[in-house]
């Protein structure tokens, strides 16, 4: 009986270390100052992973091995970029206004390159020196609080812009036009989310298991006795 019940609890052990699984991280190391959205990476080495994934965005987050810097920000998959060779950073093409800008991420075991949206003056900046369609959010036109301060609630509502430069006469003019996911739809206001919400808990299933596993030992107590009983009892004479 106890090799049976030997496979349930493999099974037990393996869900609850799925449920616990950290998501994937990476790391990159860099020899220049560099902006992400928020704030400026100085030369060292840095680990960035995914939060959270919604329909239309994922919600990036980067920090330094020495613990000092801490940047979280928006990112969008875009296949049109092409997979690095030698890293899984992106670097956009020409920096702005004499900075080096990171253009994205390519995360382990997915099959495009997270973009980084950056707030609306610094992709103005960067739209300006590439001729590329720059991912940007304008909270304060929304009458939310200027990034880096959102809130994981603004960052999942927020609207997502994509900035173009065209020339118009001698000045060059920026174009802004609402993002649209793969399928060509305008990202919804509220993004639905592909996944439960860091509010919501595992903690539920975990209990559920439990008390599954509690009833399978008491049912195998019970029976016990009943199949011990069986074995030692002396066969009867055929008659």
């Amino acid at each position: 009986m106890r090799l049976r019940s030997t496979p349930f609890y493999l099974s037990l052990a393996l869900l609850s270390t799925s449920l616990w699984a950290a998501p994937p991280t990476d790391m990159f190391t860099l020899s220049t100052p560099t902006k992400v959205p928020g704030t400026t990476l100085q030369p060292g080495s840095y680990s960035i992973r995914i939060l959270n994934r919604l329909s239309d965005r994922d919600i990036v987050r980067v920090d330094s091995t020495s613990g000092d810097i801490h940047a979280t920000f928006i990112g969008i998959p875009n296949s049109r970029i092409g997979k690095p060779a030698a890293s899984n950073i992106v670097n956009w093409s020409n920096g702005a206004e004499g900075a080096a800008y990171l253009r994205g991420w390519y995360a382990p075991k997915t099959s495009a390159v997270t973009e980084f949206v950056y707030p609306k003056s610094e992709a103005v900046a960067i739209a300006k020196v590439n001729d590329s369609k720059v991912p940007a959010i304008d909270p304060a036109s929304e009458g939310r609080k200027a990034d880096p301060t959102l809130s994981k609630e603004d960052m999942e509502l927020v609207t997502l812009w994509l900035l173009s430069s065209s020339t118009v006469g001698a000045a060059p003019e920026i174009k802004a036009e609402r993002y649209k996911q793969a399928s060509g739809k305008v990202a919804p206001r509220k993004p639905v989310i592909a996944q439960l919400p860091h509010t919501a808990s595992n903690l539920p299933w975990l209990w559920l298991t439990g008390v599954l596993s509690l009833v399978s030992a008491a049912l195998l107590r019970l029976t016990r006795p009943i199949v011990t009983a069986a074995c030692s009892s002396p066969s009867q004479p055929i008659a």
